[in-house]
Protein backbone atom coordinates (compact mmCIF):
# COMPACT_ATOMS: atom_id res chain seq x y z
CA UNK A 1 0.00 0.00 0.00
CA UNK A 2 2.89 2.20 0.69
CA UNK A 3 4.01 1.73 -2.79
CA UNK A 4 0.58 2.62 -4.11
CA UNK A 5 0.55 5.84 -2.01
CA UNK A 6 3.91 6.85 -3.42
CA UNK A 7 2.60 6.27 -6.92
CA UNK A 8 -0.52 8.33 -6.21
CA UNK A 9 1.59 11.06 -4.62
CA UNK A 10 3.95 11.14 -7.58
CA UNK A 11 1.05 11.21 -10.04
CA UNK A 12 -0.61 14.01 -8.11
CA UNK A 13 2.59 16.09 -8.17
CA UNK A 14 2.94 15.42 -11.89
CA UNK A 15 -0.62 16.51 -12.50
CA UNK A 16 -0.08 19.60 -10.42
CA UNK A 17 2.90 20.54 -12.52
CA UNK A 18 1.11 19.88 -15.80
CA UNK A 19 -2.06 21.62 -14.71
CA UNK A 20 -0.33 24.79 -13.49
CA UNK A 21 -1.53 27.80 -15.50
CA UNK A 22 1.05 29.56 -17.70
CA UNK A 23 1.60 33.11 -16.51
CA UNK A 24 2.25 35.72 -19.22
CA UNK A 25 3.58 39.22 -18.72
CA UNK A 26 2.79 42.48 -20.46
CA UNK A 27 5.03 45.49 -20.50
CA UNK A 28 4.29 48.93 -21.96
CA UNK A 29 6.43 51.81 -23.17
CA UNK A 30 5.65 55.30 -24.38
CA UNK A 31 6.54 56.15 -27.98
CA UNK A 32 7.16 59.87 -28.34
CA UNK A 33 5.92 61.44 -31.58
CA UNK A 34 6.85 64.96 -32.62
CA UNK A 35 7.22 67.22 -35.65
CA UNK A 36 8.15 70.78 -36.44
CA UNK A 37 6.31 72.76 -39.09
CA UNK A 38 8.51 75.53 -40.44
CA UNK A 39 7.19 79.02 -40.94
CA UNK A 40 7.39 78.97 -44.71
CA UNK A 41 5.57 79.61 -47.95
CA UNK A 42 5.46 77.67 -51.21
CA UNK A 43 4.80 78.87 -54.72
CA UNK A 44 3.52 76.82 -57.63
CA UNK A 45 3.19 77.87 -61.24
CA UNK A 46 1.10 75.12 -62.76
CA UNK A 47 -0.13 74.78 -65.31
CA UNK A 48 2.46 76.75 -67.22
CA UNK A 49 1.68 78.89 -70.23
CA UNK A 50 1.13 76.38 -73.04
CA UNK A 51 0.32 78.25 -76.25
CA UNK A 52 -0.25 75.05 -78.22
CA UNK A 53 0.06 75.38 -81.98
CA UNK A 54 0.74 78.95 -83.13
CA UNK A 55 0.14 79.92 -86.76
CA UNK A 56 3.56 80.75 -88.28
CA UNK A 57 2.07 83.74 -90.09
CA UNK A 58 -0.34 84.87 -87.42
CA UNK A 59 -2.14 88.13 -87.98
CA UNK A 60 -3.56 88.26 -84.47
CA UNK A 61 -2.05 87.87 -81.02
CA UNK A 62 -2.03 84.34 -79.58
CA UNK A 63 -3.07 84.31 -75.92
CA UNK A 64 -3.17 81.80 -73.08
CA UNK A 65 -3.90 81.83 -69.34
CA UNK A 66 -2.04 80.18 -66.47
CA UNK A 67 -2.00 80.37 -62.69
CA UNK A 68 0.43 81.04 -59.85
CA UNK A 69 -0.53 79.80 -56.37
CA UNK A 70 1.00 80.83 -53.03
CA UNK A 71 0.39 79.04 -49.73
CA UNK A 72 1.98 79.74 -46.32
CA UNK A 73 2.00 77.90 -42.98
CA UNK A 74 1.23 81.13 -41.08
CA UNK A 75 -0.66 84.28 -42.07
CA UNK A 76 1.55 86.75 -43.92
CA UNK A 77 1.11 90.32 -45.13
CA UNK A 78 2.88 92.33 -47.79
CA UNK A 79 3.98 89.44 -49.99
CA UNK A 80 5.13 90.15 -53.55
CA UNK A 81 5.72 88.14 -56.71
CA UNK A 82 8.40 89.12 -59.21
CA UNK A 83 8.61 87.78 -62.76
CA UNK A 84 12.18 87.26 -63.88
CA UNK A 85 13.44 87.40 -67.39
CA UNK A 86 13.43 84.35 -69.54
CA UNK A 87 16.32 82.05 -70.32
CA UNK A 88 16.15 83.33 -73.92
CA UNK A 89 15.37 87.00 -73.31
CA UNK A 90 16.70 89.69 -75.61
CA UNK A 91 16.93 92.97 -73.70
CA UNK A 92 13.42 93.55 -72.41
CA UNK A 93 11.73 90.92 -74.62
CA UNK A 94 10.99 87.43 -73.31
CA UNK A 95 11.43 84.79 -76.01
CA UNK A 96 10.96 81.08 -76.50
CA UNK A 97 13.65 79.22 -78.44
CA UNK A 98 13.20 76.29 -80.83
CA UNK A 99 16.63 74.79 -80.19
CA UNK A 100 17.94 75.59 -83.67
CA UNK A 101 17.72 79.20 -84.76
CA UNK A 102 14.20 80.49 -84.21
CA UNK A 103 12.84 82.67 -81.43
CA UNK A 104 9.20 83.31 -80.59
CA UNK A 105 8.58 86.50 -78.56
CA UNK A 106 5.97 86.59 -75.83
CA UNK A 107 4.74 88.89 -73.08
CA UNK A 108 3.31 88.31 -69.60
CA UNK A 109 0.25 90.22 -68.35
CA UNK A 110 -1.70 90.45 -65.10
CA UNK A 111 -5.05 90.87 -66.86
CA UNK A 112 -7.02 88.96 -69.48
CA UNK A 113 -7.29 92.10 -71.63
CA UNK A 114 -3.49 92.09 -71.92
CA UNK A 115 -3.21 95.76 -71.00
CA UNK A 116 -0.92 95.47 -67.96
CA UNK A 117 2.37 93.87 -69.02
CA UNK A 118 4.83 92.58 -66.43
CA UNK A 119 8.34 93.47 -67.53
CA UNK A 120 11.48 91.52 -66.78
CA UNK A 121 12.29 91.50 -63.05
CA UNK A 122 9.17 93.53 -62.30
CA UNK A 123 6.63 92.94 -59.56
CA UNK A 124 3.59 90.94 -60.65
CA UNK A 125 0.56 92.87 -59.43
CA UNK A 126 0.21 94.47 -56.01
CA UNK A 127 1.50 93.27 -52.64
CA UNK A 128 -0.92 90.76 -51.10
CA UNK A 129 -1.73 88.87 -47.90
CA UNK A 130 -2.31 85.17 -47.26
CA UNK A 131 -4.02 83.32 -44.45
CA UNK A 132 -2.41 80.27 -42.87
CA UNK A 133 -2.98 77.23 -45.06
CA UNK A 134 -5.31 79.11 -47.44
CA UNK A 135 -3.83 79.14 -50.96
CA UNK A 136 -3.93 82.46 -52.81
CA UNK A 137 -4.14 82.13 -56.61
CA UNK A 138 -3.24 84.62 -59.30
CA UNK A 139 -4.09 84.41 -62.97
CA UNK A 140 -1.25 85.07 -65.37
CA UNK A 141 -1.76 85.74 -69.08
CA UNK A 142 0.69 85.13 -71.90
CA UNK A 143 0.60 86.66 -75.35
CA UNK A 144 2.57 85.94 -78.52
CA UNK A 145 2.41 89.05 -80.73
CA UNK A 146 1.19 88.76 -84.31
CA UNK A 147 4.05 88.10 -86.72
CA UNK A 148 5.86 85.58 -88.91
CA UNK A 149 7.70 82.82 -87.10
CA UNK A 150 9.95 79.92 -88.07
CA UNK A 151 8.46 76.42 -87.73
CA UNK A 152 9.59 74.53 -84.63
CA UNK A 153 8.81 73.51 -81.07
CA UNK A 154 9.55 76.44 -78.77
CA UNK A 155 10.13 76.54 -75.04
CA UNK A 156 11.35 78.86 -72.31
CA UNK A 157 11.35 79.22 -68.54
CA UNK A 158 10.80 82.18 -66.24
CA UNK A 159 11.73 82.35 -62.58
CA UNK A 160 8.86 83.59 -60.43
CA UNK A 161 10.11 84.84 -57.03
CA UNK A 162 7.98 85.12 -53.90
CA UNK A 163 9.19 87.65 -51.32
CA UNK A 164 7.76 87.56 -47.79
Amino acid sequence: MKRFNKFISAATVGLAIVASPVVSATKSAVLAVSATVDDTCIIAAAPGLGFGTVDGATVTNETVAGEITVSCTTAKTGLTLTMGGSVNKDGTQRRMYNGVSGYLPYNIHTDSGHTTEVGIDEQFGDAFNVLAGAPQSFSVYGQVPAGSYVQGVYADTITVTLTY
